[in-house]
């Protein structure tokens, strides 16, 4: 039985579609980090819908988020980060440059980028975000999370987007996430957890 779970994670993780790879981002550019938005609008998003019932997500949650995307970024040897409280700055004096509040996102954040003067500008999103119900080794409800991490080249306006969406599933559909399933061990983990993941995955597939 061992060889048989063994030789599906291997078949699985190889039949497992993996996210577009954008070319690396040099050590050297400057990369500045917006916090992790929790958008309650459509025209706050760059792309997609959001869900009929937004979940609430506390402060804290998305705050450890925000130090995650830092720690995974810091492991760049000599790359700048502008961290999140310089790009909201930005944020507050494109915001007030403008005639109205409701705006195309992607334009907006464009405009923040070049405020930065950075070479890159990394947007973080959070849409969907269901705290695990239970332990473990057993849970009533799973965790779930919907992640977008964009990345804005401000010298081009070149948009890249990496989309990770999951509500974690029972052992026999987790089998079918291979690598994810043996890195867990099994385990039915947080949204925090899972939100790790997807920004190891994320700014892996982005260049960063």
């Amino acid at each position: 039985m061992r060889y048989f779970v063994l030789a599906l994670l291997l078949v699985c993780s190889a039949c497992a579609a993996k996210p577009t790879q954008w070319p690396a981002v040099q050590p050297a550019a400057t990369l500045a980090v917006a916090q992790t938005v929790h958008p309650q609008h459509d025209w706050e998003l760059m792309a997609g819908v959001l869900p009929d019932e937004p979940p609430v997500i506390s402060p804290e949650a998305l705050d450890a988020v925000d130090r995650q995307l830092l720690a995974s970024l810091a492991k760049t040897p000599g790359r700048t980060v502008l961290d999140q409280a310089m790009v909201r700055q930005c944020e507050e004096i494109v915001t007030a440059n403008r005639e109205r509040q409701r705006f195309v996102a992607v334009e907006y954040w464009k405009e923040v980028a070049t405020c930065m003067k950075a070479d890159f500008l990394l947007v973080p999103f959070v849409t969907q975000w269901q705290e695990r119900d239970g332990g473990e080794w057993g849970v009533t409800r799973p965790a779930s999370l919907t992640m977008d991490l964009y990345l804005i080249e401000t010298a081009s306006g070149q948009l890249r987007r990496y989309h990770f969406e999951e509500e974690q599933k029972g052992l026999a559909e987790n089998l079918l996430q291979g690598r994810r399933f043996v890195k867990r061990k099994g385990r039915w983990v947080t949204p925090q957890e899972i939100a790790a993941e997807a920004i190891e995955e994320g700014t892996k597939a982005l260049g960063l």
